[in-house]
């Protein structure tokens, strides 16, 4: 190789390194920037999930309570339509014994009315 093509090899070598320097004072500026804001959005993020774990947890919570709460309503409906059958069953028996009560009652009423007056509170029946 001549001097002349080494020269112009190392003019080109010169050349490529100012481009390169050139474009790398103006892409790591940007970069550095880029990278900075990518940190923040990851902090914001970060503090977002921690709340939202927060808020989970709370909200696991309220469910946990709401279910216990939802499981004794279900255990009192339970044994309030236990006490309504055993009360519709007492309220049955009376009534059938009222019915058995009735009839003999109807029975003396019948005899009664058949039979003559008989006076209220020492009144006679003087005409």
């Amino acid at each position: 190789m001549s001097e002349t093509e080494r020269s112009e090899v190392r003019q080109q070598i010169e050349r490529w390194i100012e481009e390169s320097q050139g474009m790398l004072g103006r892409t790591i500026p940007g970069l550095l920037d880029d990278n900075e804001r990518l940190r923040a959005k990851i902090a914001a993020a970060e503090e977002d999930c921690d709340r939202m774990r927060m808020e989970i947890g709370q909200l696991r919570r309220e469910i946990a309570e709401l279910q216990k709460e939802i499981a004794e309503l279900q255990s009192e409906r339970q044994y309030l339509r236990g006490e309504q059958a055993v009360i519709a069953e007492a309220v049955s028996r009376a009534l059938h014994h009222m019915s058995q009560l009735t009839q003999p009652m109807n029975e003396i009423l019948q005899r009664i009315h058949v039979a003559e007056p008989v006076p209220v509170d020492g009144a006679t029946d003087r005409g």
